[in-house]
């Protein structure tokens, strides 16, 4: 009778240590979902992480805060009143060294034609409007990224943070072949695999903040690279490398939208085996744990990757 009675207290304390790892796995993966869903959501009002940060234009941009200045005034006024007369007095050199090198390139005098002075008083003309509107025709071109960015977000994860929600949703039932040991082994991967989302979702967050800066560090300095363009020798390397830096950062949006939409299918089909499987549970946690760490190293590496498409170095 009291083996019965000891026997019978530790098995409902083995049932009570499984059913609370159950529940810690299933707490664990629950919150796994609130938090890729607050990153990836873009049908409610505020919109979710990468939404704020990919589809805003820069003039709209503003950290995720309602009522405050938006960067985009401090870089204009910045732009306008310190960047634009050092960019005027650099397209004055390139313009006057361009006339002496078009004039003297005629047998010194002896060739010349008039018609040399209009065009350079034509391309005078188109890099003083260049410079001194380069802002706005820089954040024009800009815009394409961030078109592409809210097209490919609004396709991807258009369904929404239901759909996030049903898609990453680990059954509890899926939990009930395994013992305590094998319980206590996931819920210790399941921790890991959670601080490993968290890890992930700060680094999207460095990633994408460190990408709007830099976007408003090209558009600050605008009008010297621009300046350059107007000339006809090496020095028009510099716009136009800074014009592929800015469409590098521009479209280091879109192939942060597909890393995060490749890593959201890989996450989801593991949560698939998970709920449908009932052997290999730990290898398919193990799988999670790996693609979240590869998604870690990809997000960091989205700017390189921009950067060898577009050839900005």
């Amino acid at each position: 009778m009291k083996m019965g009675v000891v026997s019978d207290a530790i098995n409902s304390l083995q049932e009570w240590c499984e059913n609370l790892f159950s529940d810690g796995i299933k707490s664990q993966f629950d919150s796994i979902s609130d938090l890729l869903t607050d990153t990836f959501e873009v049908t409610n009002k505020s919109g979710g992480l990468v939404q704020t940060f990919l589809t805003k234009h820069p003039a709209q941009f503003t950290g995720g805060g309602t009522g405050g200045t938006a960067v985009w005034t401090t870089i204009e006024t910045l732009c306008n009143n310190v960047v634009v007369p050092i960019g005027g007095f650099i397209l004055t050199i390139v313009l006057l060294n361009d006339l002496i090198q078009t004039v003297l390139r005629g047998n010194n005098f002896k060739d010349f034609d008039d018609s040399i002075i209009i065009k350079w008083i034509i391309k005078a003309l188109c890099g003083v409007l260049l410079v001194s509107n380069v802002y706005y025709i820089a954040s024009g071109l800009f815009s394409f990224g961030t078109n592409v960015c809210s097209n490919g977000l609004t396709t991807l994860f258009g369904g929404g943070g239901d759909y996030l929600s049903t898609a990453l949703a680990l059954k509890k039932s899926s939990l009930a072949t395994l013992n305590l040991g094998e319980l206590i082994t996931v819920w210790f991967i399941s921790l890991i695999v959670h601080l490993a989302v968290m890890i992930l979702i700060v680094a999207i967050i460095i990633t994408l903040a460190s990408r709007i800066i830099e976007v408003f560090m090209y558009l600050s300095i605008a009008p010297i690279p621009m300046a350059t363009m107007m000339d006809g020798g090496e020095w028009s390397s510099v716009g136009k490398n800074w014009i592929k830096q800015l469409l590098a950062l521009s479209f280091q949006g879109f192939f942060i939208i597909v890393a995060l939409a490749i890593f959201k299918t890989l996450f989801s089909n593991c949560i698939v085996a998970l709920n449908s499987s009932t052997d290999g549970i730990i290898m398919q946690m193990a799988m999670l744990l790996g693609y979240t760490a590869a998604l870690v190293f990809t997000i960091l590496r989205t700017n390189a990757v921009s950067r060898s498409i577009f050839n900005a170095h």
